[in-house]
């Protein structure tokens, strides 16, 4: 199994290993790899790698139970990391808990700063099961501009931050979001879709270079704790992934592959003219860091997702597309001119299958076969979705995370039918397309371990288990866990699973998760955790910081 070279490094005596080829199981008759440069060049028994190791590192895996890095394929690891220094709400489970929460903070702000909160709460963990609203935010925070998101589609802000943003009761909704008001016609502080609060997060205090920079350490830190490698990063701007760059190829702990955020406001040719810039604009391509392409928004979350059929508590509204299936053929189009690829977030029906008629308009041109394009969450397939994504080679990133957190919003906005039907992995997987797993933290937690319980069980934090018969197995979840998510990275040839010539990313566990209940399985310990090869959890230079969420 060794190449001609020897190795400079080599790791003996684990328990066995789970090399994720083919079909996953435990190998207890693999104790062992050598490594050099970062990759592996021998898997076998701790005798037959020493034989061949010299007078190199020897590295005592004490009975571990090794397997390939995590590789999260849909995560805001920047928002996630920046996120840790505001108003942490996962906590409420109250409005008067939330608003206590907030209390604290401004306590310790002068009177005008704003106050920033985290996005990863829901209202359905509140007694009340619904949003604060501004005047229950002016109690505590009369003085101070509150920026309270949801996710990635919803924002609460007081009167304060209404008035700052230029809302007043007689502004009309922008298109493609709404400044949601009550029975009364009153507004409520609540803003939905990033129209209309992109006027508010205009005004925000804006992280700096060594912000990002500080955020994308203390990230990378967090996440090698839980054993992941490498993340898929969608929807950045230009100063975003230059904090990347700086940071990634310096650090070499984790796996980076980034998405331009598309900025559908811009007019055609305004865009093909950016998009064409993009190219030489963007570094990349290397074994630590790559541009991947450009990420396209085509609809909202739970709360504005585009459907065929109304919503369960609004007989009126079944959402709507942020763009035109004609544009959004020709950003891909245009992404085809200079190699690059298109995730298209879809949490709609109606979304899923406008994005599959612009991919295949533009396959008409150009096909999208081996372009390793990607849809995003993919919620809600209808029954030719499916095929179709197959037919033209586009990949999945799934995240049952999202209904882990959220499937309490999606029974009051979709009903409890069509949020049992959410994110159907089992009908995915065996469609034969490509699936990649994920998270989508900040929106939830990052904790893969907990997401991968989450896709045996199909289990949620507030509303049990719903839609039992989507469940994978854990070895489903873990393939789609490193080799699927390697494959929408476009790195599945050097990341993904154990083997000669792949990078040395892997993570030492407690047991073995393929014999483990899914219980066990969400509480996974991760005791050591290796990229390229060296150590990165923990950190061989002090304490590892961050925490599984």
């Amino acid at each position: 199994m060794a190449r001609d070279i020897g190795p400079d490094r080599v790791f003996i005596n684990a328990a066995g290993m789970i090399t994720m080829q083919g079909q996953p199981f435990f190998e207890d008759g693999l104790t062992a790899l050598a490594v050099r440069d970062g990759n592996i060049i021998a898997i076998g028994s701790g005798e037959s790698i020493l034989s061949m190791s010299g007078r190199v590192p020897v590295v005592d895996l004490e009975r571990a139970v090794v397997m390939p890095g995590l590789i999260d394929s849909h995560n805001h690891f920047l928002s996630t990391a920046l996120g840790w220094n505001r108003v942490q709400l996962h906590g409420a489970r109250s409005i008067d808990q939330l608003l206590e929460f907030i209390e604290q903070r401004v306590r310790e702000a002068p009177a005008g700063d704003w106050i920033l909160c985290s996005s990863r709460w829901h209202e359905t963990n509140l007694a009340e099961r619904r949003m604060p609203t501004a005047a229950e935010l002016d109690r505590v925070a009369p003085n101070h501009p509150v920026y309270l998101p949801r996710g990635g589609h919803v924002v609460v802000t007081n009167t304060l931050g209404l008035k700052l943003a230029g809302i007043s009761p007689d502004s009309t909704d922008p298109p493609g979001g709404e400044f949601v008001r009550d029975g009364a016609g009153r507004l409520t502080g609540m803003l939905l879709e990033r129209p209309a609060f992109s006027s508010l997060a205009r005004l925000l205090p804006q992280p700096g270079e060594e912000d990002r920079r500080s955020a994308i350490r203390a990230g990378i830190a967090a996440y090698n704790q839980v054993g992941i490698t490498a993340v898929r990063e969608p929807g950045l701007t230009g100063e975003e992934i230059q904090s990347y760059q700086a940071v990634i190829t310096e650090e070499k702990s984790i796996r980076a592959s980034l998405m331009w955020r598309v900025d559908l406001g811009m007019s055609p040719e305004e865009r093909r003219q950016w998009v064409q810039g993009l190219a030489s604009k963007s570094e990349g391509g290397n074994q630590w860091l790559d541009i991947w392409g450009l990420k396209v928004t085509l609809d909202g979350g739970v709360e504005g997702g585009y459907f065929y059929d109304a919503y369960a508590n609004n007989p009126d509204f079944k959402g709507f597309p942020f763009t035109s299936q004609e544009n959004l053929t020709a950003i891909i189009e245009e992404a085809h001119h200079i190699g690059w690829r298109v995730g298209v977030h879809v949490v709609g029906d109606a979304a899923l299958e406008l994005a599959l008629d612009a991919f295949q308009a533009a396959n008409a041109k150009s096909s999208t076969n081996g372009r390793g394009h990607a849809l995003e969450h993919a919620f809600t397939p209808v029954h030719r979705s499916m095929e179709r994504t197959l037919e033209m080679g586009i990949g999945v990133t799934l995240q049952h995370a999202l209904v882990y957190s959220l499937a309490g919003n999606m029974q009051t906005y979709w009903g409890d039918r069509r949020a049992a039907d959410c994110t159907p992995s089992r009908a995915w997987i065996d469609s034969g397309a490509l699936v990649g797993a994920g998270t989508d933290s900040p929106v939830t937690g990052y904790d893969p371990w907990l997401n991968i319980y989450g896709f045996a069980t199909r289990d949620t934090e507030v509303a049990g288990i719903i839609g039992p018969e989507h469940c994978i197995s854990i070895a489903e979840a873990l393939r789609a866990y490193t080799v699927g998510s390697a494959e929408i990275l476009g790195m599945g040839g050097a990341l993904g699973s154990l083997e000669i010539g792949k990078a040395a990313d892997f993570i030492c566990v407690e047991h073995d998760p393929l014999a483990s209940s899914p219980a066990q399985v969400r509480h996974m310990k991760v005791t050591r955790t290796f990229v390229g090869g060296r150590q990165v959890h923990p950190s061989l230079g002090g304490e590892t910081r961050g925490a599984k969420s």
